[in-house]
């Protein structure tokens, strides 16, 4: 090894000294030489690196002889110390044979675990959960809605009972509304030919329990739907003409969803465990249909005018009759168990100022000018009461009007109602209308129509929170319905609304007031004259008159002293000082109506005197019939009504 590295030695020097030896013919010179000196020198120091390296031990080497001596030291230790037997061998193989088995355990065990760690640190899904449990448990949902397949499996086994029960109703309910809200002059009738939804039933999409109801009552809505293939008929005839006019045209394509609302309550230890059931629409039901009219009578241009007077008509008229806070009141128990249910009905807790100052940005409408518009505003629409609607006057040729006008609108559930708003235009002479022959909708459409600009929805309930303070907004106008859950929609300009809401105990004034409400509460009559002899009983029921508004409670058959749940009337926007007419007849289906009693009652001092404007009190009859009296010496008891009167007022002196 001292020979090889002297070698190396002499080769680095060589390299560091530059010499290069002998040079080649045809080269030049010293660059070559370097290049040669350098090449040698590298051969030189590999050469030298292979020597050194066979003549060293590899580690491994060393490491297997060590090991075999170090066996072989033990060996003879144990053989000068003649310990060697067969129960040391077969000892020792027991031995490693079980450290083997263990060692193996060890590893599937910590395998085993590894494998468990990971599945704990993944979130599982529905799938997920699936897969490990094989099954998702019911305490576990992934939903806010529970699905009801069981019960449209029922719907669908007792539906074709429910359709005609259904069919029956809507005839009942529909048509004579149909019949008033007709097109004046040109349809002489209308009516179902035929209905009936189909095979298809409603289908229950899922249902919900509101948490946010109060003590004593559970609160479930029901999201429905439906879209099946009604065979639904309609029999329109006109004045002239006869049956040879008639149009039967068919309503295809009918969809309806919705949302429904059903209120349990009171709460009570009795079987089923609630005394009523208080039934509603939740928001207005999306209703969507087509008009078939074949070739008769212009065929889809007909369809089309129908369906432009019939259209409204389901979406306002019809869908308002059951829209929250109206209600369906189903008792489950009898009185006697839940006591009196009164509170559950329909009934009137404020009033809702609203002042609408201004819009910004409305469309261009007309053709010709700008837009000619006017707002409409409700909380709760009465087919049969056309001042439950507000209407501000007409602003025209402007896209930025400003009405400043004062409205008041009834509150019956000032934590879930809602106050909407419609703004349109007036069209004083509908050029598009004029320029085609439209028959069905009549003059209303040609001369002072209205073109929906945009709508907007405002919940009551944030206005509750604050009772007494103006809150003043701007709300966007779209054309989105009034049932949508993201509201209707922006892009149709905006409006500028400033509101109020009063609860009864706020107002004040009642005296000095000047317009108001009249909110009437019939509870019962007592004692009334038989008028229908030899029975000796009456079919009674009760008219009311402020001015020349009439309103009518239900006959109430064979009762002498009839009583009346939920029966109310409201007379909107009558002068203060006005006298309450009040006649009870008695109904007579083949003959005129008798009278068997009259009452006036002066509202300013009777009930805008009263505290709070309020007023309970049973009031006796005048001018009571005695034709149809019994010959008995005792004279009668006195006939008597039982009222709750209310003055809201609207108005007070000084106002503007």
């Amino acid at each position: 090894m001292a020979g090889g590295a002297g070698a190396v030695a002499a080769s680095k020097g060589a390299v560091a000294n530059g010499d290069a030896g002998p040079s080649k013919p045809g080269t030049s010179g010293p660059s070559l030489t370097r290049v040669k000196t350098a090449a040698q020198a590298r051969a030189a120091l590999e050469a030298a690196a292979e020597v050194e390296a066979q003549k060293s031990i590899p580690g491994s080497a060393i490491f297997k002889a060590a090991f075999a001596g170090w066996v072989g030291l033990v060996a003879l230790f144990i053989k000068l110390l003649k310990l060697v037997s067969w129960e040391l061998v077969f000892g020792g193989a027991c031995g490693v044979g079980f450290g083997v088995l263990l060692a193996a355990w060890y590893r599937l065990n910590r395998q085993r675990k590894d494998e468990r760690r990971q599945l704990l640190g993944v979130i599982p899904g529905a799938k997920g959960m699936q897969e490990l449990l094989h099954h998702i448990p019911t305490w576990i949902s992934f939903r806010e809605t529970e699905k009801m397949e069981w019960l449209n499996r029922i719907l669908e086994k007792v539906w074709p009972y429910y359709d005609e029960a259904i069919c029956k109703l809507v005839k009942e309910q529909v048509e004579p509304l149909m019949m008033q809200y007709k097109p004046p002059g040109l349809i002489k009738k209308i009516y179902f030919q035929k209905l009936t939804f189909g095979d298809d039933p409603f289908r229950v999409e899922g249902i919900r329990v509101d948490k946010d109801t109060s003590d004593g009552e559970i609160c479930i809505e029901v999201d429905y739907r439906w879209a099946g293939d009604a065979n639904i008929f309609l029999a329109i005839e006109l004045p002239a003409g006869g049956q040879a006019t008639r149009m039967v045209p068919k309503v295809s394509n009918l969809a309806v969803s919705g949302t429904l609302r059903v209120i349990l309550k009171p709460l009570l230890p009795e079987v089923p465990g609630f005394g009523a059931a208080v039934v509603s629409l939740r928001k207005p039901p999306i209703v969507r249909f087509n008009l078939n009219f074949g070739k008769s009578l212009g065929g889809g241009y007909s369809a089309g005018a129908i369906k432009a007077w019939l259209d409204p008509f389901l979406r306002e008229t019809m869908c308002s009759m059951l829209l929250w806070p109206r209600r369906l009141v189903i008792p489950i128990l009898p009185e006697e168990v839940t006591g009196p249910l009164d509170d559950l009905y329909l009934r009137h807790r404020g009033a809702l100022q609203v002042d609408v100052v201004e819009a910004k940005n409305l469309p261009r409408m007309d053709t010709v000018g700008t837009t000619d518009a006017f707002c409409e505003l409700f909380t709760l629409v009465d087919p049969k009461k056309p001042d439950s609607i507000e209407k501000t006057k007409v602003i025209k040729n402007t896209l930025n009007p400003a009405w400043n006008e004062r409205v008041w609108l009834m509150v019956q559930e000032p934590t879930t109602q809602f106050m909407y708003v419609e703004c349109f235009d007036r069209d004083y002479l509908n050029a598009k209308e004029l320029m085609r022959l439209n028959v069905f909708k009549g003059a209303t459409s040609l001369v002072n129509a209205k073109e929906l600009v945009g709508r907007c929805a405002i919940q009551v309930a944030d206005l509750a929170e604050a009772p007494g303070q103006a809150v003043d907004k701007w709300v966007p106008l779209g054309r989105g319905e009034f049932a949508n859950e993201d509201g209707c929609g922006g892009g149709y300009g905006e409006l500028h609304l400033r509101l109020t809401y009063w609860p009864f105990q706020l107002l004040s004034g009642h005296v000095k007031c000047r317009v108001g409400t009249l909110l009437i509460t019939l509870h019962s009559c007592a004692d009334l004259p038989p008028a229908d002899l030899p029975i000796g009983s009456s079919d009674p029921y009760v008219e009311f008159r402020v001015g020349k508004d009439v309103r009518k409670a239900p006959v109430q058959n064979a009762n002498l002293n009839p009583k009346w749940l939920d029966t109310k009337f409201d007379f909107f926007k009558i002068p203060s000082g006005e006298t309450l007419h009040i006649k009870v007849f008695d109904y007579d289906m083949l003959s005129r109506d008798e009278l068997l009693g009259t009452l006036a009652i002066d509202l300013l001092e009777e009930v805008q005197k009263a505290p709070g404007g309020d007023i309970t009190k049973t009031w006796r009859l005048q001018n009571v019939a005695t034709d149809w009296m019994s010959s008995s010496k005792e004279p009668p008891p006195p006939a008597t009504i039982s009222m709750r009167l209310q003055w809201i007022p609207f108005k007070m002196l000084g106002e503007d």
